[in-house]
């Protein structure tokens, strides 16, 4: 497998080339463990849930989630953008 970060910001892009025949769930899994740059968001308001996706693991410590969540904002007026005061 070979990448490359094809943007710098905090929004970093990259592109993944497999190698012929290598596993793609994972190559994508080692290469997300080892990158370790994962976007935590802090949830403040009431949020709608669109999706949720993502599993129970048991390690050492303990049963542990990952998941991966969509949610939307709900109750702002017809137009209205998040963060603004319309």
């Amino acid at each position: 497998m070979m990448w490359q970060q094809v943007q710098d910001s905090p929004d970093a892009a990259h592109v993944v080339v497999l190698d012929p025949g290598e596993e793609a769930v994972a190559a994508l899994t080692g290469f997300a463990r080892d990158a370790k740059d994962y976007l935590r968001t802090a949830v403040d308001e009431q949020r709608e849930v669109l999706s949720l996706l993502g599993d129970v693991a048991v390690g050492e410590e303990g049963p542990t989630t990952h998941p991966h969540a969509v949610l939307a904002l709900i109750n702002l007026p017809h137009g209205a953008a998040p963060g603004s005061d319309s």
